[in-house]
């Protein structure tokens, strides 16, 4: 018989394995079942949840013709998540700095710009970094009307 190690080896839990049993580890051996796909009634269930328009736990992308206030918006959100992934923060503790609702934290991770207001993210995110640094690119010549670059970083 051996004595099991931890929690085990303490008097208040004297069970032993005989010796016939394998302890399990976490590493997968070469007997175990290899990896395969959830059963198609599970991908359908989440495809249909994800599929949802009201789901909520979905990242927003930016329309390819979007406004250039939606793009600095949209960049902004894109910081504030980079921030909070680099900081290794939980969206609650994030909620908190930026002294905001849970609900509104999750509308900035999931890039719902529609939401916000530019001055209300480049508040937030001088509440995370004291400051905003904004680059506008312009094609052309300053005399004419241009196509404009713009991005934020926080």
């Amino acid at each position: 018989m051996v004595a099991m190690k931890g929690l085990w080896k303490n008097k208040k839990y004297p069970q032993k394995l005989s010796g016939n049993i394998k302890a399990k580890t976490s590493r997968a051996s070469s007997s175990d079942k290899k990896f395969s796909f959830p059963p198609e009634e599970e991908l359908e269930r989440i495809t249909k949840y994800f599929s949802d328009p009201n789901c909520k736990e979905i990242n927003i992308g930016l329309m390819p013709n979007a406004s250039e206030l939606d793009r600095a918006k949209y960049d902004i959100c894109q910081s504030i998540s980079r921030y909070k992934r680099i900081s290794n923060l939980t969206p609650t503790e994030l909620a908190k700095k930026l002294k905001i609702s849970k609900e509104k934290t999750d509308d900035i991770l999931f890039g719902r710009i529609s939401n916000f207001q530019f001055e209300e993210l480049v508040s937030y995110t001088e509440k995370l970094n004291g400051h905003l640094k904004v680059n506008i690119d312009y094609d052309g010549e300053l005399t004419q009307p241009a196509k404009q670059k713009t991005s934020a970083r926080a």
